[in-house]
């Protein structure tokens, strides 16, 4: 009896370390550290003013890119100053098997302009993403790099 428990004891360390050994990441979870990604640098791009990079995030098949690239273009000359906040850790990803990857999230934006005047904006948005290159496919609700002005 004195030998069975120990050797017992041995076996169940071997098991529950043989059961705590490293997974690889599921596809779900790659993808949805490349649609983070995706985000950041697309929410980077806006905010330094690069309409290259930012336009670059977006798909060709983009609904509406010409009306998009023109809006940020005048956003990127009216305002001296961009800052978007993206909450990320609220954010909903629904990565499917096939199609579109969606992520909802809510973001608060400020542009300020030259002269000081200061606009705010936010709301909750879906952007929609391509699984194939992680490129903007759509915006679905309000559209977070063109500000409303109250």
């Amino acid at each position: 009896m004195n030998r069975i428990l120990p050797l017992l004891a041995i076996l169940l360390l071997l098991f529950s370390a043989a059961a705590c050994g490293k997974k690889p990441p599921q596809q779900a979870a790659i993808q949805g550290q490349r649609i983070l990604s995706a985000i950041r640098n697309i929410t980077q791009a806006y905010e330094k003013k690069d309409l290259g990079n930012f336009m670059g995030a977006v798909a060709k098949d983009f609904s509406d890119r010409p009306s998009l690239e023109q809006a940020a273009g005048r956003v990127f000359a009216k305002y001296e100053a961009i800052r978007i906040t993206v909450q990320y850790t609220k954010m909903l990803m629904m990565i499917a098997e096939r199609g579109n990857i969606r992520a909802t999230f809510t973001w608060d934006g400020e542009w300020r302009t030259a002269g000081g005047k200061i606009v705010k904006d936010g709301a909750r948005v879906t952007l929609v993403f391509d699984p194939r290159d992680y490129k903007l496919q759509s915006i679905e609700g309000k559209n977070p790099f063109v500000p409303v002005e109250k």
